[in-house]
């Protein structure tokens, strides 16, 4: 299932989302129309194709033998500002004898059915084809508002607007094995680009880059952005902060968006494409919405059921890590934005593994991210530096099930059950461990010049010199004994006035009072914000 994944601006008072449709993925229970029979039907696996602007892009071929069915969706505004039209267009393979599709954001608020050819609605809502027109199509109407923070299926101004691909299901009849591709398009003649279920409708520039054999597209609508300070930073992080998944392509749509434009979301992630607003790209913090974003085209969903928290903590923590090792911000300001000590007015406690006690707060972000900091030194002091919290995440393609999980592949890096107990005391309860104190847990490779001074982090660390801050000296106290207070514990009590500001006081992460303003909305195939 596809999801959508977004970066809230950390320090808002209160917070609301744009998720551009972030479907349910339930499909509509067996139609009953009298068209249809009781044979079988079969669920189509999908595969994602490269969608480009062109209007007609071509299927993958299909290896010999093989029956494809390839669905093009195709984007396109409206005369009428307020919607835009998505035809869902389909070519249909000689074996594949009965064919229906469902569409399950259709009927939810503003979105509509705007027209059918080849195709009859049943009465349990799905989209049946007649079996008779060559390339049968669905067209729905979808409502977008012109607010960054309440466009729940997509955003339009006046000179543009960006949308994502509602999930549809299909399923044949056929003694044959199809597959499914898909692809997402802009409209013949109409200005825009669309990849990764995201398509932006309008006036833009294109730039094409190519760093460590991926291929970095900067779709910018604002035609006087400029990528090149995040190019450099894919460049350095393709080569040293992959998380040994590399991608064919990623997609960045920049919409032309002021910073007070952007509001509390500023960045959300599908599949391999995200959008940022302009002042994105600018890297000049470690907590910058790109960076974070980057992560999520990378580990997607990170957990399930009680692991959910991993998704958007694992961004939040690797991508200010991954920023502070390619010279973004400073050292001081990456341990600020990794601590979390904010409480909510009601003073209520957060427990990462209870989604009830974050669900419409940013908890998960900052409480997340900063029990993720503890853990990665955690892992590192106790396997002499040989492994990082890194290794429980590199490589993987599919979320953990749930903490469980994730517990079991820590403690599988660790090599030391006994870790498992202290990830419980952060996870599943109240309690926030502080921070480490000593540099070397932060090194994300030890190559690198962050500070500039032309010394790489590892040789200033056996100098013990400080590698994040130029000419500075790296205190007495040794990196094992750092780590091991992090690991005392220390608990929320709502009761108690919570302390602010202290290493290793912070009680807790309590819920910001405003909820988000999710759509039960859908998106095809994987992940994040």
């Amino acid at each position: 299932m596809r999801a959508m994944t977004c970066r809230w601006l950390r320090g808002s008072g209160t917070l609301a989302v744009v998720v551009l449709l972030v479907v349910a993925g339930v499909a509509p229970a067996v139609a009953t129309a009298r068209s249809e029979t009781s044979e079988p039907w079969t669920t189509l696996p999908t595969h994602q194709t490269d969608g480009t602007a062109t209007p007609t892009p071509t299927p993958t071929p299909a290896p010999e033998g093989e029956e494809i069915l390839h669905q093009r969706a195709i984007a396109a505004r409206n005369d009428d500002p307020g919607s835009v039209t998505l035809t869902f267009a389909y070519e249909v393979p000689s074996a594949v004898t009965g064919l229906r599709v469902a569409v399950p954001v259709v009927g939810l608020d503003g979105i509509t059915v705007d027209g059918m050819d080849g195709f009859e609605r049943t009465e349990r809502g799905y989209f049946l084809w007649d079996g008779e027109t060559e390339r049968p199509t669905v067209s729905i109407r979808m409502a977008v508002s012109d607010s960054i923070d309440s466009g729940v299926r997509g955003v339009e101004r006046d000179d543009w607007a960006l949308v994502s691909e509602p999930q549809t299901r299909i399923q044949v009849r056929t003694d044959a094995q199809p597959r499914q591709t898909t692809s997402f398009e802009v409209a013949e003649g109409e200005p825009g680009f669309a990849r990764s279920h995201l398509a932006y409708l309008g006036p833009h520039e294109r730039r094409n880059v190519t760093v460590a054999d991926e291929r970095a597209t900067f779709v910018l609508g604002n035609e006087s952005a400029d990528p090149e300070r995040a190019t450099s930073f894919l460049r350095t992080a393709n080569e040293h902060f992959d998380l040994g998944i590399q991608r064919e392509t990623i997609t960045v749509f920049v919409l032309p968006l002021s910073g007070l434009e952007e509001g509390p979301v500023q960045a959300a992630t599908v599949d391999t494409g995200f959008w940022v607003g302009s002042t994105g790209l600018r890297l000049d913090s470690t907590g910058s919405v790109f960076t974070h974003e980057y992560v999520h085209t990378r580990l997607g969903a990170v957990g399930r059921e009680d692991a959910a928290w991993l998704t958007e903590a694992s961004a939040e923590y690797y991508g200010r890590l991954f920023a502070l090792n390619d010279g973004v911000g400073s050292y001081d300001s990456f341990r600020d934005g990794l601590r979390a000590t904010a409480y909510a007015p009601d003073r209520r406690s957060v427990v990462l593994t209870d989604a009830e006690t974050w669900r419409g707060t940013k908890a998960h972000y900052a409480k997340g991210a900063h029990v993720l900091a503890a853990l990665d030194a955690e892992i590192q002091r106790r396997t002499d530096g040989e492994h990082s919290l890194r290794d429980v995440f590199a490589g993987r393609t599919d979320p953990f099930r749930n903490y469980r999980a994730f517990r079991a592949a820590v403690i599988e890096v660790a090599g030391d059950e006994s870790i498992g107990s202290w990830l419980d005391r952060y996870a599943t309860t109240n309690a926030l461990p502080p921070l480490p104190d000593h540099p070397r847990y932060y090194v994300a490779e030890p190559s690198l010049d962050p500070d500039g001074d032309g010394t790489a982090s590892g040789a200033e660390l056996d100098a013990s010199r400080h590698p994040f801050v130029e000419g500075a000296q790296l205190q007495e106290q040794s990196a094992e004994s750092t780590a091991e207070t992090g690991t005392a514990e220390t608990s929320t009590d709502a009761e108690t006035t919570p302390r602010t500001g202290t290493e290793g006081s912070a009680p807790g992460f309590g819920i910001v009072a405003a909820l988000v303003a999710l759509a039960t909305l859908a998106v095809g195939s994987n992940r994040r914000t």
